[in-house]
């Protein structure tokens, strides 16, 4: 019997315990927000000096080249330059298409200028897109209202 109590009372007196320090603990997107319960200028991060603005609205524009098309239409892989509007370098990347962009007018090898937009998960797609050989080096600006 005196097992039985010394057990029960060791039980409850843990419970105590874990229930106090859960009490304590940060919450998990405190932890992961600020390492340690550490502030902004304990780390050395000054927020009200950086420009939210230059995020932008996720549009931006480029050149580049066709170097596939998908079967269906919506779908294409271009070599590109450097964005303006958005931060992203030159490099070869696969874009699925918005709305009413209709890609059956163009063929590997043309050069393209295009319009991308971030959506909610973080990938771009076109949004428009012109034949520059075709339609000339500006086509795009008439599509721009940045």
């Amino acid at each position: 019997m005196k097992s039985l109590n010394f057990i029960s009372a060791s039980l409850f007196a843990l419970g105590l315990v874990a229930c106090g320090s859960a009490q304590d603990a940060p919450a998990e997107t405190e932890t992961a927000a600020m390492p340690m319960g550490m502030s902004h200028d304990e780390m050395g991060m000054d927020i009200d000096e950086h420009d939210m603005s230059a995020m932008g609205d996720g549009i931006g524009h480029a050149t580049g080249v066709i170097k596939s098309l998908g079967s269906k239409g919506d779908f294409v892989t271009l070599q590109h330059g450097p964005f303006e509007g958005i931060d992203m370098g030159a490099m070869t990347m696969g874009f699925d298409i918005m709305g009413d962009v209709d890609l059956s007018g163009f063929t590997e090898g043309d050069t393209v200028a295009f319009m991308v937009k971030q959506g909610r998960d973080g990938s771009f797609r076109v949004m428009s897109m012109c034949n520059t050989a075709i339609e000339g080096a500006d086509c795009l600006d008439s599509m721009m209202d940045h």
